[in-house]
């Protein structure tokens, strides 16, 4: 092969990649993703999918109430990173999290969720069901 050949193999390699990533953003609004083995347990994605709101399992029973407010940052188009809103107290930072989503099919929605937090965890294997 010459490289003029490799030249435009690489580069429809990376054109074709780009053109068919997906645009979750777009899948996730106004939508509401339940815990795979949940009732209710989930995140509410606002209109835009630049905010979210986590529904406690144990609330189920109450309607939907919600302590925890989530603002959205789009960091790729598969990946977002959740900030916590409302202050807990005035000392503690906001939480983090950073979820990849690695698939929608059939309103099956798979995430790795990758944490944030003190100590050493793995990530951790997600999957939410699409209402």
């Amino acid at each position: 092969m010459n490289h003029k050949t490799i030249f435009s193999t690489i580069l429809l390699i990376i054109l074709s990649c780009s053109t068919f990533a997906q645009n979750y953003q777009q899948s996730l609004k106004g939508k509401y993703l339940v815990l795979a083995d949940a009732e209710c347990a989930g995140l509410k994605f606002n209109a835009q999918a630049t905010a979210a709101a986590w529904q406690n399992e144990m609330d189920c029973s109450h309607g939907y109430y919600n302590k925890d407010a989530w603002r959205i940052t789009w960091i790729a188009p598969e990946i977002f990173v959740m900030t916590e809103v409302i202050r807990p107290n005035e000392i503690s930072p906001p939480r983090n999290e950073i979820y990849k989503i690695m698939s929608i099919q059939n309103k099956t929605v798979t995430v790795t969720n990758y944490w944030t937090g003190w100590g050493n965890h793995k990530p951790e294997l997600q999957k939410f069901r699409m209402k």
